[in-house]
């Protein structure tokens, strides 16, 4: 039932304000939600800031939470690199891309909230129709530009 809900909310959003703007409101409740998940962490944590292995494991648990199957490929100095080999919405991602763009925006944003920045860039997603997804996270604000979308922690840019 909530796929269903999901799959129309997004195909309402894409087909009246258009596919950019859709993203650009799925990044507005992406901000929303990773505030209130990142509030929760902090609190089961009784920490002010999460630390690079705890925003790492709290991604993780998050996203199994939601039926994802997320794991680290590569966990490096300057990026993170997170595999997924099931997408929690199932087929609807086939029909809806845009709903992983949730996927990039809660990430970067706790990623940023805890390591001041973060890149991330979809490499490969099953709604593409990869068999698995492939999400590298990018640490060094002057690292190579991959393609990927940039986030700051509050107050900086």
């Amino acid at each position: 039932m909530l796929g269903l809900f999901v799959r129309n909310l997004s195909n309402t959003l894409e087909d009246t304000v258009g596919v950019r703007e859709a993203s650009v409101l799925m990044n507005l409740v992406g901000l929303a939600v990773s505030d209130d998940i990142q509030k929760e962490y902090l609190e089961a944590a009784g920490k002010n800031k999460l630390s690079r292995a705890d925003v790492t494991q709290a991604i993780i648990d998050l996203k199994q939470r939601i039926g994802s199957d997320f794991y680290i490929i590569e966990d490096m100095e300057d990026r993170i690199i997170f595999g997924n080999r099931r997408c929690p919405y199932g087929d609807l991602a086939k029909e809806c891309p845009t709903l992983c763009m949730m996927t990039s925006h809660m990430v970067g944003h706790l990623i940023a909230e805890s390591q001041g920045y973060g890149r991330v860039t979809l490499a490969e997603t099953i709604a593409r129709g990869d068999r698995a997804c492939r999400i590298v996270v990018n640490l060094d604000p002057d690292g190579p530009d991959d393609g990927g979308l940039s986030y700051y922690a509050s107050g900086t840019a």
